[in-house]
């Protein structure tokens, strides 16, 4: 913090100029209580600033990461409706090739029907 000097009396008998030493004391203390003042509410200024802003950040990253977190999640859960789309086709073809090759095959129909 600055301190601004302090004037000292001129002495006996040099009653103008003490008055200047007087002026010079009254702007000095005015001085010095302004400049803390203006150091203590610029600090506090930043101090709130600071704050909003590491806690807008720290928001705004829970929004980013809960959107990645739901994109992936739709992606994840297109590819698995996907795979069992795949997983379907590939059971039907399968039960569909046993099937023909074997008790529903062409050459086995006579003994279908003769069951009956």
């Amino acid at each position: 913090m600055t301190t601004y000097p302090a004037f000292a009396p001129a002495g006996q008998g040099a009653d103008f100029l003490n008055i200047f030493a007087q002026l010079g004391n009254a702007y000095s203390h005015s001085l010095q209580s302004t400049t803390q003042e203006i150091w203590m509410s610029s600090i506090r200024i930043v101090q709130e600033h600071a704050a909003r802003a590491i806690a807008n950040a720290s928001q705004d990253c829970m929004a980013a990461l809960a959107r990645n977190a739901v994109d992936i999640q739709q992606r994840s859960l297109a590819d698995i409706v996907g795979a069992n789309q795949e997983a379907m086709t590939l059971m039907g073809s399968a039960f569909t090739n046993a099937m023909m090759a074997g008790v529903a095959a062409p050459q086995n129909y006579a003994r279908l029907l003769s069951r009956a």
